[in-house]
């Protein structure tokens, strides 16, 4: 078994020539076998083995049975020991988990932590040729596509899999043969779970039809695993030259550490793109690279979601899946990193605010408004969420016009009663200056092409009897000051 470990090892460069090499060792026969089996390959290779094992909690007395026995083997053996534990199942609750996703979470976030902190260079886990067999046919259950039915990667980033050539059948051999004592998880005769039930029900059953399965199973996953880093690069350089804002690294979270289908760091900033050039791209490719810039392991059934408002006729549009959001905004899709205030949108308006399930979703208010007296001497008073500040004072008009509209003067005596900045209202209206007639501020917001998502976020500048500015698009001809009249300014700062 050994020599199986070491050949495939070898092929894909997987342990190192010195450095922490850090075993996962649960107890059972398999991750015991690992950890005898590294240890003797460390004495010819050079690097050393440290263990780690995670506590779920979840089997009582059976849980703590195992791991005093994976202490105990390793302060025989002077092993460094790493142990960890935490409460999954209301880690699960709380995430919205069932317990087997929920414990694969914080055991690998566990792992990750630990190499991190002591230095290790690789981290080693059990996973034999059995379960990638079962993993291939558990995801076709589920209707995976490629990165699915490609199996457990023999690598990924520092998690090495040095066991994925070996069977079951090997490791208890060698576990005979070496003396090697393991304990027992009771729950792996329970066919409740469903992988139990695949080991016990549906694998002999393919064994019978050919006994070399898991070489079967293997082979076609290196297949489905080289065409799909091809497909995967493909839409990787699609997004370098077509996509705006894109994460760092555009697999899950970017943070370079998954593991998982699920991470618990934050995304990167929204990434962007056209949406006529997603929708023209063959499904091989458009799947990949809208799994890619949301961040996530998407459902076929959310991508086909996504791709059917590339194709939506309408200048804005939003989709709520899961953990965040996608929105239309004329030509362009923008993945945003939750949910995004959009305003009440009345019926006719050309925007479209769903769930997967097409419900409407409530709107939002935009953000609090700051009431100011005229004559008020201002400085930088915080607007909260928008990330800007407002200045004020009494001037004298000099006849400047600021062509950025982002400083406005309003001649004092038209100005009626108290000033205010806030969102934008429903039936708000501006008769821009230079400009013939009134238009409401929905009718600007679209000309000037202001997404749907923003609007709510764009400071307008009223008093009470109406508007008299918008930040960044217009001042209205109401209360325009001449040159020389006494005169009251706000001017909006980047805090």
């Amino acid at each position: 078994m050994i020599d199986k470990i070491l050949k495939f090892a070898d092929e894909f460069n997987m342990l190192p020539a010195s450095g922490l090499v850090l075993a996962c060792v649960s107890g059972g026969a398999d991750s015991m076998c690992l950890l005898e089996a590294l240890l003797d390959i460390s004495r010819e290779r050079g690097f050393s083995v440290g263990v780690a094992h995670y506590n779920h909690g979840l089997r009582g007395g059976e849980s703590e049975r195992d791991e005093e026995f994976v202490k105990n083997r390793c302060g025989e053996s002077m092993i460094r020991f790493f142990r960890g534990g935490g409460d999954v199942r209301a880690y699960a609750r709380e995430h919205g988990l069932g317990i087997e996703e929920a414990a694969r979470d914080l055991r690998y976030s566990f792992f990750y932590e630990t190499a991190e902190r002591e230095g290790a260079v690789r981290i080693a886990t059990a996973h034999t040729a059995d379960d990638n067999t079962e993993t291939m046919i558990f995801n076709l259950t589920r209707g995976a596509g490629a990165a699915g039915l490609s199996g457990i990667p023999p690598v990924r980033g520092p998690v090495i899999r040095p066991m994925l050539n070996v069977t079951r059948d090997d490791v208890m051999r060698f576990a005979k043969e070496r003396g090697v004592l393991f304990v027992e998880d009771s729950t792996n005769n329970l066919t409740v779970f469903a992988r139990n039930k695949l080991r016990h029900s549906v694998v002999p059953i393919l064994k019978e039809i050919n006994p070399r399965v898991n070489e079967a199973a293997a082979t076609a996953a290196a297949l489905v695993r080289a065409d799909d880093e091809y497909l995967s690069g493909v839409a990787d350089e699609f997004i370098r030259e077509r996509c705006d804002s894109a994460h760092s690294d555009t697999k899950y979270c970017g943070a370079g550490r998954c593991d998982t289908e699920r991470c618990d760091t934050e995304r990167c900033d929204a990434a962007s793109c056209n949406a006529a050039d997603i929708a023209g791209l063959p499904l091989a490719i458009s799947g990949r690279v809208i799994r890619k810039l949301s961040g996530r392991n998407l459902s076929y059934r959310h991508v086909k979601a996504v791709l059917e408002l590339c194709g939506r006729d309408a200048a804005s549009a939003k989709l709520s899946l899961p953990g965040f959001t996608v929105f239309r905004q004329y030509e362009r899709i923008v993945f945003g990193l939750g949910p995004v205030p959009l305003p009440d949108t009345p019926k006719g308006s050309g925007c479209v605010n769903m769930n997967m399930g097409g419900n409407p979703i409530p709107a939002s208010a935009g953000f609090e408004p700051v009431r100011i007296n005229v004559g008020d001497n201002l400085e930088n008073l915080g607007i909260p969420g928008l990330g800007l500040s407002i200045s004020c004072k009494s001037v004298i008009c000099d006849g400047t016009i600021n062509k950025s509209f982002t400083s406005f003067l309003f001649k004092n005596i038209d100005i009626y009663g108290k000033m205010t900045v806030r969102s934008r209202l429903e039936g708000d209206t501006i008769r821009l200056l230079g400009r013939n007639g009134t238009k409401s501020l929905k009718k600007l917001f679209i000309e000037r092409r202001v997404p749907v998502a923003e609007r709510p976020l764009v400071p307008v500048v009223a008093d009470d009897n109406g508007v008299l500015a918008v930040y960044s698009l217009g001042v209205g001809d109401r209360a325009v000051p001449k040159p020389g009249d006494r005169a009251f300014q706000i001017e909006f700062l980047e805090a």
